[in-house]
């Protein structure tokens, strides 16, 4: 309270505490009394006599505005004309109060409390509007994407993006643009339906592919969508724009290297038929140029061998050796046209007992094998989906193996069983054979692989490589396990559920 009449200021306070106010009020009568007040504390009002002796209302108003500018001002005094009045609001007093009717006062501070708190939450609202838009502002400039608002169809605003996407210097130069400017003819009647489409239902636009121009008539490549707004009091679209020409240029690449690779791989199939057919005459040209020679050596040798009857034993054995040849050489013949088939013969798959297959490969080996003693372990085998056929090579293959490879054990034996995962049925082949050297385990399934020599145990080196190939056929996978003089385990496995196009890792080394 700036007043230098005691009297008065008790008069006023007595008016305060009638009206239900328990203020704390200090009472200074000078300017420096009450710019230390100021200084040091925040009143809630300012009640100020206009005329003092070396201090006026007026100057404490200016004061106040300056150190407190939202404590309300209120003018208490003896007597105020019309004209100081308007001066006072005009300076920023929020009311007057004429002394002799201070009844009229507390009335007066609860409207200007009011006031006060109603300007304090306004300011802080228009604070946090402008920080708000500020935070859009920053935000929508940091923005890859293009972003503009069209109210009737013409910009009214739009962001840094959007300017280096139209190829403009700055913004000025597109406000005002309408949307027919910028919008590629062909699409131009589509965009135009999907805003009406967007005003009527008041709905957002997805995205959608369009092309648009740029100032300098290039066209340009996007992913647009739109949604309803009020900007500036009016009805508007807020449009976000995402340059996707880049991708579509990548897009039309990758058709053009699909487009490329699809005729490279017609040639290469037009190739691989013709390399097929040669094969195919090739492989008749071994079956039935090849075999005649071989046939003409063993015969003459026959005859020779019959006719002569003065041959000693040296010439003899040189005959014999002929002989020999001549059948492995056959035999040889006959393995390369079997591995051949093997590649070109078509899958028939069916569901094949293992164990009977097994049964039925063991009765045919035992032929060859009369006089030996051989223990047979036969463990409970799957139902598989495979060729029978070509399974039947299979078995054949790692049975007979298994046979010759145990002929120097004087208690062969051989056992077959399974295992199985969630994706396959493993089968595998153990015996108790001379075995292998385990560091040349990748050379066994290659074609003329041999890891022991010819004069110990005969064969061609062509079977295991024929397992391999018709394992993998199947979706499957080979490969095999063993030490010198302690037998070997071959493996191979079938998918329960066949998968094509799926390479043999082992294979892949080889």
């Amino acid at each position: 309270m700036v007043e230098d009449e005691a009297h008065d200021a008790a008069l006023v306070e007595h008016s305060l505490k009638e009206g239900g106010f328990n203020f704390s009020i200090k009472r200074v009568d000078n300017e420096a009394g009450y710019l230390k007040e100021l200084d040091h504390f925040r009143p809630s009002v300012i009640l100020s006599d206009h005329g003092l002796p070396a201090f006026d209302g007026f100057t404490a108003l200016s004061i106040a505005k300056r150190k407190a500018p939202d404590v309300p001002f209120i003018f208490v005094t003896g007597s105020l004309g019309e004209e100081m009045t308007i001066q006072a609001l005009k300076s920023g007093a929020t009311d007057f109060v004429l002394k002799h009717r201070l009844s009229t006062l507390p009335p007066a501070i609860h409207r200007a409390l009011r006031q006060a708190e109603f300007r304090q939450q306004r300011r802080k609202a228009e604070e946090a509007l402008l920080t708000s838009e500020e935070r859009y502002r920053t935000l929508v400039e940091l923005s890859p994407d293009a972003l503009f608002v069209q109210i009737e169809e013409r910009i009214v605003f739009i962001n840094s993006a959007g300017v280096k996407l139209f190829g403009a210097a700055n913004p000025e130069q597109l406000i005002g643009k309408h949307t027919r400017d910028l919008v590629h003819p062909d699409y131009l009647k589509a965009v135009q339906q999907r805003r009406r489409r967007m005003r009527d239902q008041a709905r957002p636009l997805p995205f959608l592919e369009q092309r648009w121009v740029r100032l300098d008539g290039v066209p340009v490549d996007v992913e647009v969508a739109a949604a309803p707004l009020i900007f500036a009091g009016k009805s508007a679209a807020q449009v976000i724009a995402h340059d996707i020409t880049d991708r579509k240029r990548t897009e039309q690449e990758i058709r053009r290297l699909n487009a490329d690779l699809e005729q490279r791989v017609l040639e290469r199939t037009t190739e691989l038929e013709m390399a097929n057919k040669e094969l195919e005459a090739f492989s008749y040209s071994v079956s039935h140029d090849l075999r005649a020679p071989l046939r003409h050596i063993e015969g003459f040798v026959e005859i020779l061998t019959s006719s002569c009857t003065s041959l000693d034993e040296e010439s003899r054995r040189h005959l014999e050796t002929i002989t020999g040849s001549a059948r492995q050489m056959g035999r040889l013949i006959d393995d390369l046209l079997a591995f051949s088939r093997t590649a070109r013969a078509d899958l028939t798959k069916g569901t094949v007992s293992l164990s009977s297959l097994v049964q039925t490969v063991i009765r045919e080996l035992l032929q060859e094998a009369q006089g030996r003693q051989i223990e047979w372990v036969l463990e409970d085998l799957p139902t598989v989906e495979a060729d029978p056929a070509l399974l039947r090579q299979v078995l054949l293959n790692l049975l007979g193996n298994a046979l010759k490879y145990t002929r120097t054990r004087k208690r062969p034996r051989i056992e077959i069983g399974a295992a199985g995962t969630a994706q396959e049925e493993i089968i595998l082949v153990r015996d108790n054979g001379v075995g292998f050297d385990p560091r040349y385990a990748h050379k066994l399934f290659g074609v003329f692989q041999r890891l022991h020599r010819a004069s110990d145990f005969e064969g061609t080196g062509i079977g295991l490589a024929n397992v391999r190939r018709i394992i993998h056929r199947h979706g499957g996978r080979t490969w095999a396990e063993g030490e010198l003089d302690k037998g070997a385990t071959f493996y191979f496995s079938l998918p329960k559920r066949p998968t094509a196009g799926r390479r043999d890792p082992a294979e892949e080394k080889n």
